[in-house]
């Protein structure tokens, strides 16, 4: 059973990365605050919709890939997926940005058991943005799961490296 959920990630290689959020999910232990980082095309997009998708799971074995919560994960409409990213012509994810998003946290989930906020090219935050951030990752709502995606953890503030697990995904061996 646990070799299935390892085939379903949509993920080339990085099996100790599967194996872990394989076991996390299947325990309902996501963690709350995670930074999946790595080169552009090694898949961190994907695994960003996997996860949000098997936190909004209402099925026990997540994601099941058929209920009403995955089916609106999978065309990125879901209710309680969040998308955050720099603003259409801006270099960087504003402050502003990021207050409005950690003003959504405290808002209960609509459909799901909880929320994913998801923080695309989280390494263009400027410092006053990540404090902003700081704030609610290090007293987080309890239903709630943010994921932030970035070319490279190293633009990010200490603090907010060490409340995330960090998934540093690397090129599938040939």
């Amino acid at each position: 059973k646990g070799r299935f959920r390892i085939m379903m990630f949509p993920l080339a290689g990085n099996e100790k990365i599967k194996t872990a959020l394989g076991n996390a999910i299947k325990e309902n232990r996501i963690p709350h605050a995670i930074i999946i980082e790595g080169d552009s095309g090694l898949g961190k997009h994907t695994l960003t919709k996997f996860i949000a998708k098997a936190a909004v799971c209402d099925v026990e074995d997540a994601p099941c890939g058929v209920c009403k919560n995955c089916h609106l994960a999978d065309i990125s409409s879901h209710p309680d997926i969040s998308v955050t990213a720099p603003e259409d012509g801006k270099k960087n994810i504003s402050v502003a940005q990021i207050r409005s998003l950690r003003n959504e946290t405290f808002v209960k989930p609509h459909m799901a058991k909880r929320r994913v906020f998801i923080i695309d090219f989280a390494d263009t935050m400027n410092e006053q943005s990540q404090n902003a951030l700081l704030k609610v990752l290090e007293e987080p709502p309890a239903d709630i799961i943010f994921i932030l995606i970035a070319e490279s953890k190293a633009a990010l503030l200490e603090t907010i490296i060490s409340r995330c697990v960090v998934l540093t995904l690397s090129a599938p061996e040939l």
